[in-house]
């Protein structure tokens, strides 16, 4: 009971596991995850979609991954060995990646704001239609990465 106790203030250590373990598996920096204003929101809403054990093994198998590793290319070995390979926490890692990048988890979004924060529109050079619009006159400017 005492850890379950522990999980749930945000201010623990389990949290900042949370947000470097999606860093190492999104690619995007804890800065660039936290600027969607989801952080905390989405670390309460996976304990309360999941048994608390459930969350707490990820963090930390998480945790030994992230303190194992001493550069990325440790890092994304120790990823691939300790959680991409077990089912449970490839899962798991999936799971909190499509929550990021798409503001989804298990095909539901978490609230109104993740579909707008999702960091697909990120990758995608892009913005959320309908949510977030582009500014006026934006389709007079070329998209970036274009080759024409």
């Amino acid at each position: 009971m005492n850890i379950i106790n522990k999980i749930l203030n945000v201010d623990d250590y389990y949290f900042d596991v949370f947000m470097s373990i999606s860093e190492a598996l999104t690619g995007f920096s804890v800065n660039e995850l936290q600027s969607t204003g989801l952080a905390e929101t989405y670390y309460k809403y996976i304990l309360k979609s999941l048994e608390a054990a459930t969350f707490v093994e990820f963090l930390t198998i998480s945790k030994d991954v992230l303190e194992k590793s001493s550069d990325s290319d440790q890092l994304k070995k120790a990823i691939t060995h300790e959680i991409i390979s077990h089912s449970g926490m490839n899962d798991m890692a999936g799971k909190v990646i499509t929550m990021w990048l798409l503001g989804t988890w298990d095909n539901a979004y978490v609230n109104d704001l993740s579909y707008k924060e999702g960091m697909v529109w990120n990758l995608m050079h892009s913005h959320p239609p309908g949510a977030k619009q582009p500014g006026y006159k934006s389709w007079n400017i070329k998209p970036v990465n274009t080759h024409s």
